[in-house]
């Protein structure tokens, strides 16, 4: 099963959703992980709506954003049936103490977490929305691994542009995962993301480390349908580049994202 584990759903949804099963299905995509970044993007009611009318095909994860939501918040993403939580625009670091609440609660309801992390677009409201990249840096992720190991993590962007500190916050921790999507394969070579993914090469440091670093990536394309295959692509680019076992390239292509999404 392939999963695209980062797309955005769009408000009016429908006919997106229509064209999204076409393409998908000329490139092989089986399943497709359905987020949102807030207005004017779909609501949480708009992601279970979608999830409940494509079932076989959507997956939804619910809209959080930081600082401005209570446990509560995340009981409510349980019981519109929607299967994890994104957040992106937090009003403090992601491992600030009034979140740990909020992870604790998505770690006791099974609710995988997906973080934006690192550069994040311009927009009209940012002045509005107090937006900062600062606080959305992949080491803030390595408080909250430490604290919930049972809350799978999935980091978006590799990172970008901190991507040291993605790999080895993915080294030290068996529940955080990254994918590559976003400008990451398009500016960065197959070598250096091999380089950041560095700890299968080095048998003193590598038995620091948890699992084999290809075990710890997500495909994901976090585009529009007309861009969907140009992401594979470099996925497929990567891999081919590092020689990658078959078996790893399963696992990136829907293998894991299943696992944490209760699927296998």
């Amino acid at each position: 099963m392939v999963i695209d584990f980062h797309h955005h759903l769009p408000r009016d949804y429908q006919a997106y959703v229509d064209k999204l099963r076409e393409v998908c299905r000329e490139i092989g995509i089986d399943r497709v992980v359905m987020c949102s970044s807030g207005p004017p993007q779909a609501d949480n009611d708009t992601l279970a709506r979608a999830q409940e009318e494509n079932p076989d095909f959507v997956i939804s994860l619910g809209y959080m954003r930081l600082g401005e939501e209570t446990p509560r918040s995340v009981d409510r993403i349980k019981d519109l049936g929607l299967r994890g939580i994104k957040v992106i625009r937090p009003l403090d670091d992601y491992d600030s103490d009034e979140y740990m609440p909020l992870y604790a609660r998505a770690a006791s309801l099974n609710l995988p977490m997906l973080f934006h992390l690192g550069i994040v677009a311009r927009g009209p409201r940012d002045r509005f929305l107090d937006v900062s990249m600062a606080r959305m840096r992949p080491v803030h992720l390595d408080r909250i691994a430490r604290n919930f190991p049972e809350l799978n993590i999935v980091g978006a962007h590799l990172g970008n542009p901190w991507y040291d500190e993605a790999g080895e916050v993915a080294r030290m921790h068996p529940n955080v995962f990254f994918d590559l999507t976003g400008s990451t394969l398009k500016k960065k070579t197959p070598e250096f993301i091999d380089g950041i993914l560095w700890w299968h090469k080095n048998a003193q440091y590598g038995q620091m480390g948890d699992n084999h670093p290809y075990q710890k990536i997500i495909f994901g394309t976090d585009v529009g349908p007309d861009m969907m295959e140009d992401v594979q692509t470099d996925y497929q680019a990567f891999m081919d580049y590092v020689n990658m076992e078959q078996g790893f390239r399963d696992m990136i292509w829907g293998g894991t994202a299943a696992r944490i999404l209760g699927l296998e």
